[in-house]
């Protein structure tokens, strides 16, 4: 039995828990629904067939091209995954609360997030075992859905709130960098509401202050709740281990924040940016933390923003306003806008991009 590794450093939390459970430990299943989900947006761009796995009718004789792959009722996965980590820290209570009161049941009250997850001192290897044969093309796919989401977008849960940043150290999964043939792909899939790579966009924007993060850190000017929030505990000790220990800075909440009112209809804004309740569903926009990309440079962060089926008055939007919304909403009091010197975007690819590199 072969096994093939793929090796990647954490630039932001990695987290694979859910939402009924505390995130006490790296599950392998976390890991592989988000695989999951990024092959699927991936399979659908290239025109192949990947159902929903929610409200599948995929069964082992009658398969779609993820399900082939990554099993559905009847037909099993065709890896075992398993995953090693070198000096994994949990990271946890570091809250941000929300600036306004927010309506909730009727009531008003002030709201927390907290950031949360795991990060690696060292590295975090995930080993594929094949349990029966995967073709050279299950091969390049997957290489290229771990190339995207590596390069553009983010890895596990909670990708939305800032978690999932990744860097590959090394991949030595067969078939890397090689084609693979539309023509063996199964054909479209029938829903059309799933992620599509064709309609996503990906951004990374640069965010330089005039001091270093770690001063500003010190002098307690960046926002982390409103003045009047009561009971609210400060974790700012944990903000300089974040910078310090694994250089990011948990500002995916501020960056939210900042654009997620960029749309001013309220039904529309939910359909993009999410909703919790009653009516609970996802974001179809993501936010990463600022991350290091110089160790020698202390005064500046990068941020991922990607996000799929939204209009381009929004992201022309978020490309436009963003430096002057962040200098309202990162910090806490309006006279430190001026410590923000700029928020460059440096990088932007389309998934219509991505998918005409394959062909």
């Amino acid at each position: 039995m072969s096994e093939f590794k793929v090796t990647f450093k954490t630039l932001t939390p990695l987290w694979t828990g859910d939402a009924e459970r505390e995130n006490t430990g790296l599950r392998e299943t976390g890991i592989i629904g988000s695989l999951r989900w990024w092959y699927e947006a991936l399979i659908r761009g290239l025109g192949g067939s990947a159902c929903d796995p929610t409200n599948s009718k995929c069964e082992g004789k009658n398969r779609c091209d993820a399900c082939e792959l990554f099993g559905c009722t009847g037909w099993a996965r065709k890896f075992r995954l398993e995953v090693e980590f070198i000096n994994l820290a949990v990271i946890h209570e570091i809250n941000i609360g929300t600036r306004e009161k927010k309506f909730i049941k009727g009531k008003e009250k002030y709201l927390k997030r907290n950031v949360a997850g795991f990060m690696s001192d060292g590295a975090i290897v995930l080993e594929f075992i094949p349990l029966r044969k995967i073709s050279s093309n299950e091969w390049a796919l997957l290489n290229k859905t771990l190339e995207i989401i590596a390069n553009y977008g983010g890895l596990g849960a909670k990708i939305s709130q800032g978690n999932g940043v990744i860097e590959i150290v090394e991949n030595h999964l067969p078939y890397r960098g090689e084609k693979f043939e539309k023509s063996e792909l199964k054909g479209k899939g029938n829903n059309i509401n799933s992620p599509n790579l064709d309609n996503f966009s990906f951004y990374k924007f640069n965010i330089k202050s005039k001091e270093d993060v770690s001063n500003l850190i010190d002098r307690n000017v960046f926002w982390t709740h409103a003045l009047d929030h009561p009971n609210f505990q400060d974790y700012r000790e944990n903000w300089k281990k974040l910078w310090n220990d694994y250089h990011f800075l948990p500002i995916s909440f501020h960056i939210r924040d900042a654009i997620r009112h960029l749309e001013g209809n309220k039904n529309e804004r939910h359909a993009i940016f999410g909703i919790g309740g009653n009516y609970a569903h996802g974001s179809k926009v993501f936010v990463s933390h600022g991350y290091k990309i110089d160790e020698n440079d202390e005064k500046t962060v990068e941020i991922r923003i990607w996000g799929y089926d939204t209009k381009d008055k929004i992201k022309n939007d978020i490309k436009d306003q963003l430096e002057n919304r962040l200098k309202e909403k990162l910090f806490s009091k309006g006279e430190n806008n001026e410590l923000l010197e700029s928020c460059s975007l440096i990088e932007e690819k389309t998934g219509k991009e991505i998918l005409e590199g394959l062909k």
